[in-house]
Formats: structure tokens, C-alpha cells, sequence
């Protein structure tokens, strides 16, 4: 209940729901413990009946043996007397001493017996047991003080009857066993086996009533303890169906009530959802807003150099031109009148000449910055893509950089297993121009010169480590070193835009990054990381 209430507290259905599923799972628990007791109870009161039963069955058992005794003891005294066989007389004794427990009492006594043995060469039917007395085997059924007391008086009475038959063995042994028959069908004999035989009729006569009774009342308490336990599961089936009908109550209203969760968290989602498409819209006009301020930037910075780069190519073309004009005047203004020497013609066309070579140098350096330009402004970058050995190609590199100085040591610390697919050609554009500027401008005044190339997978990049023990970059050109234009010694060769090319087609092309770590006079590092996926 506290768990729907957590769910939603203010429906009241709901509520009413779990109330009524709580309090009907309490009553079907308790119908359930009080049908098993119920049952429990019926059970253990249908085996106490049992056992009286049996107990009842025992002790009119044993009082029948009291009966059979005193019959068998007058039948054994008559056939001794009527046959004077003395085995008659044996039994007669073997019976008495049975019954006061000093002899092994045979089993099953209750059944016939001693018929078997009165025939001749008669055998006993079962077998013997340990001694015990009638009495004794009356107490240990839970005999009543009572019924204990009537059946000591038959037995009593019985033995008082044993005298008279022994007065009769007397006789029989002086030979008078018409006198012994007459003393054994005397009135006096008769009178005593009644009187045992009505003591024994008075027990019977009060264990019948009191079984009677008893298996009565036990039957009523079991047959009580029966129909509460069918009642407590008939009740329970209804209460379990109660279950069922709260649990689909219950279950349809968490239903409705997650159904209606479910709606209002989608319509929440879809709300930031919308909210976010509009932040997501508004970050890619800012991108391309700060993508535009960002190229103007760059045109900005790129302007001047550009400008300086061309101008000087472009000054010296135009004079070398206007030159070369001049000179052609000359020559046209000789010859119209007839004044052209030889050495002064051939002077005028080697002038002619180095003004050409002026001009076409200076055209050809325009040409390559131009190519250069076309590079970093170009995002689609052309080539056949390639499994290419990265170790293989740095080594490639080093020797096209190295022709022209070999004072410099270089170490190539790359696995062979190493590769990356992209271009050949656009590999050697990034690791040319870098190697370069390390060989034109790192090295001045540096013995032992020396440049540590190393490559590792890392994660999912490709880290590549260009390390040199140069003399380092300084602080006015290092945060500007892939600007292009920017030439550390102007006196070496190069317009300063391999390392712009080189970070145009790491971020460009390879979507990595390329950083630089440098202080004066301690070298130069460059870190390049190309994800494995571009």
C-alpha cells in the first residue's frame, strides 16, 4: 500500500485497491494457517480415536482371555477327571501359571489354543513369548482403576475356584472321578464360574458404555474440526478469487497510471527535444558564424604576407619587363637606322634574356605560392588512398630532405607493422615540410645536430613524435608558426607555408591535431595525432 502510494497518492481507486488487496491477502493467509491447523487438529484427534480404539480392542481382548482362562482351567479339570490322563492336569497347571505370568505366554492366547493341544500329538499353534501376568498387561493398555478393580474381582474369584478344582484332583488321584465329575457340575461350581462370568459382564457392560461415549464425542470433535477446515477453504478460494479480482483492479489502474506516465514523460522528452534541436541549430549558426569571423581572420593575417610575398615577385617581373622594353626599343630604333653593331645587338639580347629569366622566376615563385594557397584552402583533398607504411615513408622523407645535409642524425623509432591509409602524396606534403624546418632552421650553431622520429598507436589515434635538439623557435614567431608566410630566417629558402599546409591537411583531411613545443634554445617538438577512423 505504501508502494502505491509512492505511485500515485491521490488516486482514490488505487488506494482502495491496495486496501483491499492488503486486508484480503491478511485473511487468506489466516484461512490458509487455520485450514492446515483445522486439518492438523482432525488428524491428530482421528489417530488419538484410533489408538483408543485400539486400546478398547485390547483390554476386551485380554478380558476374553480372563474368560477363556477360567473356561479352559474347568475344561482341563472336567477331561482330567473324566479320562484321569495327567496331561489335562499339566495344562490345567501351564494355564494357571500363563495367566499369573510365571510361565512364557504362548502369542495370540486370545485365539484357539489349547484345542490344538488336546488332541494327541498336538503342537502349539504359536510360538511363546516373555512371561507376563494378565494384570500386568491390563495396566500397561491404560486400564481404568475401575474396570482394573471389577476384573480383579473375576480373577479373584477364579483363583478361588482353582481350590475347588484341586479338591477335585485329589479325589481323582483316590481313584472317585464320579465324585470329582459331581464336584465339577456342583451347584456350588456353577454359582462361582457365574459370578466370575458376571464380574467380567460388568466390565464389558462398562467399557461398551464408556467407548461408546468416547468414540461419540471424538467422532463429533473430528467430524467439527473436518467442516472448519472445509469452511476455512471454501473461504479461502473466495478470498483468493478476491486476490485475483484486487490484482487485475490494481494491475489496470498501474497501467492507466504508467500509460499516463509514459505520455506525459514523452511529451516532456519531445519538449526538450524541440528544445534541443533549437540549441543544436543555434550552436551550428554560431560554428558557422565563428567558422566565417575565423576564415576572415585568417584572411586578415593572410592579406599582408600575401600581399609582400606576391609583391616582391611581381616588382621584379615588371621591371625586368619595362626593362626588356626598353632594351627592344633600342634594338628596333638601331636597326631603323642602320646603326646596329654586333657586340652592341648580342649586349642587347643577353639583357633581353636575363630580364626573361627575371620574369619567369618570378612567375614560377607566384606560381608555387598560389599552389600552396590552393592547398590549405582546398578541402577536398585528391589522391589514391593507400595502406602506406609509416616507416617506410618518414625514412622516404628524411632522405628527400637530407640530400643537400647529411650532418644531421636521424632516428626512426617506428614498428614496420605501423600503418595509415590515406594518399601518398598528401603524407609527404605534412612530414617534408615539417623535416625542412627543422633541417633550414633549427640547427644554426647546434653540433651534433639530431632529429628523433617515433610513431605509436595510442587508444584509436596514431601519435607521431617529431622531436629536435635545435635551438628552438622564439617567442615572438612560436604561437605563429602555421600561420603561412612566417619565415624564421629569411635568408634560408621557403615562403613559410609547409607547416600551414601540413596543419591544413592534418585537421582537413585526417580530422587531427597538430601541436608544437618548443623553447629557445632547448628544440623543437611536434606531436601529430590522426584518428585511426579518419
Amino acid at each position: 500500500m505504501a508502494a502505491h502510494q509512492a505511485i500515485n497518492p491521490k488516486h482514490p481507486n488505487q488506494s482502495f485497491s491496495f486496501k483491499y488487496f492488503y486486508h484480503l491477502s491478511a485473511i487468506s493467509m489466516l484461512l490458509f494457517c487455520l485450514s492446515v491447523v483445522f486439518t492438523t487438529l482432525a488428524i491428530v484427534s482421528k489417530e488419538r480415536q484410533a489408538q483408543t480404539i485400539a486400546k478398547n480392542f485390547n483390554l476386551v481382548r485380554l478380558s476374553q482371555e480372563l474368560r477363556l482362562s477360567s473356561d479352559q482351567l474347568t475344561m482341563m479339570a472336567r477331561a482330567y477327571a473324566a479320562t484321569g490322563e495327567t496331561r489335562f492336569k499339566v495344562f490345567f497347571d501351564e494355564i494357571l501359571t500363563i495367566r499369573n505370568g510365571s510361565s512364557p505366554r504362548p502369542a495370540h492366547l486370545n485365539r484357539v489354543y489349547w484345542d490344538m493341544l488336546m488332541v494327541e500329538g498336538g503342537k502349539a499353534p504359536f510360538p511363546k513369548t516373555a512371561a507376563k501376568s494378565l494384570r500386568t498387561l491390563l495396566k500397561e493398555n491404560g486400564i481404568a482403576q475401575q474396570e482394573l478393580e471389577i476384573l480383579k474381582q473375576a480373577e479373584n474369584k477364579s483363583d478361588a475356584l482353582v481350590s475347588v478344582e484341586k479338591n477335585a484332583f485329589e479325589l481323582i488321584e483316590k481313584g472317585q472321578h464320579r465324585a470329582a465329575l459331581k464336584l465339577l457340575y456342583s451347584q456350588e461350581y456353577l454359582r462361582s464360574k457365574a459370578d466370575i462370568m458376571s464380574h467380567i459382564n460388568d466390565f464389558l457392560a462398562i467399557r461398551e458404555e464408556g467407548f461408546s461415549e468416547h468414540l461419540r464425542s471424538s467422532n463429533n470433535v473430528v467430524q467439527g474440526y473436518y467442516i472448519a477446515a472445509t469452511v476455512c477453504f471454501v473461504l479461502l478460494l473466495l478470498s483468493l478469487l478476491g486476490l485475483y479480482s484486487a490484482r487485475s483492479a490494481i494491475r489496470r489502474s498501474i497501467i492507466t497510471y504508467l500509460n499516463a506516465e509514459v505520455t506525459k514523460q514523452t511529451q516532456e522528452l519531445v519538449s526538450k527535444n524541440d528544445a534541443l534541436n533549437n540549441a543544436i541549430n543555434e550552436l551550428s549558426d554560431t560554428q558557422q558564424r565563428l567558422i566565417k569571423a575565423e576564415k576572415s581572420a585568417t584572411l586578415i593575417r593572410l592579406i599582408p604576407g600575401l600581399a609582400h610575398e606576391i609583391n616582391t615577385p611581381v616588382g621584379i617581373a615588371i621591371t625586368a619587363s619595362s626593362n626588356q622594353l626598353a632594351v627592344t626599343k633600342e634594338v628596333k630604333q638601331s636597326i631603323s637606322n642602320n646603326e646596329v653593331a654586333k657586340s652592341a645587338l648580342l649586349q642587347s639580347i643577353d639583357n633581353i634574356e636575363n630580364c626573361a629569366k627575371l620574369v619567369v622566376n618570378s612567375s614560377e615563385r607566384i606560381t608555387a605560392i598560389i599552389n600552396q594557397l590552393k592547398i590549405i584552402t582546398n578541402t577536398d583533398f585528391s589522391g589514391t588512398i593507400s595502406s602506406v607504411n609509416l616507416a617506410e615513408l618518414l625514412n622516404e622523407c628524411i632522405s628527400s630532405v637530407s640530400k643537400h645535409n647529411d650532418d644531421v642524425d636521424v632516428l626512426v623509432d617506428i614498428s614496420k607493422a605501423l600503418h595509415i591509409s590515406a594518399p601518398h602524396g598528401l603524407l609527404q606534403q605534412v612530414f617534408i615540410p615539417i623535416l625542412e624546418n627543422s633541417y633550414n632552421h633549427a640547427f644554426d650553431d647546434i653540433t651534433n645536430p639530431s632529429i628523433v622520429v617515433s610513431a605509436k598507436q595510442l587508444n584509436n589515434s596514431i601519435i607521431i613524435d617529431i622531436c629536435d635538439n635545435g635551438c628552438g623557435i622564439s617567442n615572438e614567431i612560436k604561437d605563429k608558426i602555421f600561420d603561412p608566410f612566417v619565415v624564421g630566417n629569411r635568408k634560408r629558402k621557403g615562403l613559410g607555408l609547409g607547416l600551414s599546409v601540413a596543419l591544413a591537411i592534418i585537421t582537413q583531411y585526417f580530422q587531427g591535431t597538430i601541436e608544437c613545443y618548443s623553447e629557445p634554445s632547448t628544440g623543437t617538438r611536434l606531436v601529430i595525432s590522426i584518428p585511426i577512423a579518419a
